[in-house]
């Protein structure tokens, strides 16, 4: 029986018993700090920030973003992006599925809408907008700030829902760093390594990261079947290993240049679903690996104007195998599923992309800058007889990016940040099957009023129309044979609305609130056309208008040095209202929340929840029929249970429980969740 209606109880008793709405502990306190102050002491790379917008004191305008800080991300034990994102309001998962990733969704919208961007550089495959997020170590990451609807500019096309920004770490010290390391159930072990140094005039990062697992456990609740006998999940290991490192330079106070490079290694297994009805697909990804570099720079114009340039090369490599059956030692070349005539699917996919942005306080009360980027996406794909890339099918897109954004100081307490950008997107090469298709471009703006009504409580409002950009896997994938291509796919388009308020009334509790809402015009999704023999045909269609709406709540209390806790909500309803067709992917009601006990200074207690209603997996409509078929998973909770000593002060081990009462749940059908899962860590810092 799933407890999520438990823990909506327990979230109304909060809220009735609050005396304001709520808010996230991590963004008022962003909210709250004197950011001149911290910009020297927190460890952020700030040169990898991408704003809204700057009043006229230079403090950012955050209070429309939301941010989880490493701390947060440490404490909480969430070693990848995605399982840090699920800890946000308005931010739902799914994780496994056939090609056994995770992805997110941000008030509806999923990573082809709400990009994801690492120091500022975009980071997804060219291909489909996606990436597996569960890849993604923690262990180098100083700050998450997400922007829901209302994001700045700079950041460019295809931020429809907004953008989610991961800053890594700057050192502060001359010489500083951290080791952990830890193992979990399934023969896992991770390790990271952090090492930094500041010399004033120049600093460096770098950050080592090993995870791997030879399988996780099922919960003891899961049903056995012809496809999986329980226990040890069939097929489910994997291998991840990550280098990152940064250099910069900073010759005075106000410039700095720095360089970075990113280099991730990895390879999963993918478990078959569990779903006898469905057709089972043995797949393995023998790599999945991703180099990015990138070049920033901010240079002062005077005293009060900047030109600031970044440069990014990224390069993803993955590789699929298919095979016939569940001893994964015969690769499948014919039939449905086949990657190929040999069993091989190779994707060789490349980004490049420049910006530059000069921004200016010469006009009283004014900062405003202007944004011109160029970026290219390039996919190529193929299997391992080709000789060389320069033999695959080659599909590229090209974008030219203006905008420019000024936030006006009206009052010491009121701000207006307006903004207005343009879009190009020009496919360059197609295939050897499917001609080019026309430039696509979209006009867009946004404007939010920031009122800081007295020092602990802000209010805001925006309104911002974003794009979003049919990916090349939209337009031209037949994904084996079932579906029809494309090309002729118009961008989408959405018109976001948000109203808030963040408040810090006293000095053991924050409280959060916001309302919003998206009209989303030419919104892309699968649609069922004809059945051809025994064969459903589908395509990506435009399907028309689409309207997201909702509430996010979030609070957090401590009342004594002893105590603390948080607990968000999000209520999301999405509606269709061009078709029957129920859209997939997010629940309507989800609950978060954590209470942390320290009875000693060196000890403490924690626990943690998630509860979510049942979220449609997929659905279809018969266009002459009118029948609408629609598949559902159903809602669930799950608690994970922790313990931390911290011997000395730079020593700290924790160890506990992840999903601590066995619960037997999935995302996607046919695809559960791992079981009661221990861990335990350790961590050095100096």
């Amino acid at each position: 029986m799933s407890r999520f209606p438990i823990a909506v109880s327990a979230l109304t008793f909060l809220l009735c018993a609050s005396p304001a709405l709520v808010a996230g502990e991590g963004a008022v306190e962003s909210a709250a700090a004197d950011s001149k102050a911290k910009a020297v002491k927190d460890g952020k790379f700030r040169m990898g920030e991408v704003t809204v917008a700057v009043t006229a004191d230079l403090d950012p305008i955050e209070t429309a973003n939301t941010t989880i800080n490493a701390e947060q991300i440490q404490q909480l034990n969430r070693d990848d992006i995605s399982s840090a994102l699920a800890l946000l309001p308005g931010v739902s998962v799914s994780l496994g599925g056939a090609r056994n990733e995770a992805m997110f969704y941000l008030r509806g919208n999923d990573p082809r809408q709400t990009p994801v961007f690492v120091d500022g550089v975009p980071c997804y495959i060219p291909y489909d907008g996606n990436i597996d997020y569960a890849r993604f170590t923690t262990s180098d990451v100083a700050e998450i700030q997400v922007a829901k609807g209302f994001s700045s500019i700079a950041y460019g096309a295809n931020t429809l829902g907004g953008a989610i920004n991961v800053v890594t770490r700057k050192p502060v010290a001359a010489f500083e760093g951290d080791i952990r390391a830890g193992i979990f159930e399934g023969n896992g072990r991770t390790t990271a390594v952090n090492l930094g140094s500041n010399q004033g005039w120049w600093y460096a990062q770098g950050g080592l990261a090993y995870s791997k697992a030879d399988s996780w456990r099922m919960s003891s609740d899961f049903v056995p079947n012809a496809r999986e006998d329980g226990g040890e999940r069939d097929h489910s290991g994997y291998s991840d290993k990550k280098l990152s490192l940064k250099v910069g330079l900073t010759p005075n106070a106000t410039d700095e240049y720095a360089i970075g490079i990113i280099r991730q290694r990895g390879e999963k297994s993918s478990p078959v679903s569990t779903d006898l009805t469905t057709t089972a697909r043995y797949w393995d990804w023998p790599l999945w690996n991703m180099d990015s570099t990138f070049l920033v720079t901010r240079t002062a114009l005077g005293d009060k104007s900047y030109v600031k340039f970044r440069a990014y090369f990224d390069r993803y490599e993955n590789g699929i195998d298919s095979y016939t059956d569940s001893t994964y030692t015969t690769l499948k070349t014919s039939g449905s599923g086949a990657m190929s005539p040999y069993g091989h699917s190779r994707y060789r996919d490349f980004s490049h992309g420049l910006m530059a942005e000069v921004g200016t306080m010469a006009f009283a009360n004014h900062s405003v800058k202007a944004v011109l980027q160029t970026k290219t996406d390039v996919h190529r794909e193929g299997d391992y007889t080709q000789p060389d890339t320069a033999s695959m099918p080659h599909f590229e897109d090209r974008y030219l990016i203006m905008g420019v954004e000024d936030s006006i100081t009206l009052t010491p307490t009121l701000d207006l940040s307006v903004g207005a950008g343009w879009d190009q997107m020009k496919p360059e090469k197609s295939g050897s099957t499917w001609e080019l298709s026309e430039s696509r471009s979209k006009w867009h703006g946004q404007a939010g009023l920031f009122w800081k009504v007295t020092p602990s409580t802000q209010v805001y409002a925006t309104l911002a129309q974003k794009d979003h950009f049919a990916t090349l896997k939209d337009r031209y994938s037949l994904r084996f044979g079932t579906y029809y291509a494309n090309p002729g796919l118009v961008p989408e388009t959405s018109t976001n609305y948000e109203v808030g308020v963040k408040s810090n009334p006293t000095a053991w509790l924050q409280v959060e609130a916001a309302l919003f809402r998206s009209d989303i015009k030419n919104l892309i999704q699968s649609v069922y056309v004809e059945t051809v023999g025994t064969t459903k045909m589908y395509q990506m269609q435009n399907i028309g208008k689409v309207q997201h709406e909702g509430v996010e709540l979030a609070l957090g209390v401590k009342p004594n040095k002893y105590v603390k806790g948080g607990l968000g909500y999000t209520y999301l309803d999405r509606d269709n209202r061009s078709g029957a067709t129920v859209l997939t992917g997010t629940p309507k009601h989800r609950v978060t929340g954590y209470l942390r006990v320290d009875p000693l200074e060196t000890l403490y207690v924690q626990a943690s929840v998630q509860s979510q209603g049942r979220v449609c997996d997929s659905s279809s409509q018969a266009s002459a029929t009118g029948l609408v078929t629609s598949t559902y998973v159903g809602g669930f909770a799950t608690a994970d249970v922790a313990i931390g000593w911290q011997p000395a002060a730079k020593l700290a081990f924790d160890a506990g429980l992840k999903n601590a009462l066995d619960r037997n749940y999935q995302y996607s059908t046919g695809y559960p969740m791992p079981g009661r899962t221990w861990f335990a860590n350790a961590r050095y810092t100096f």
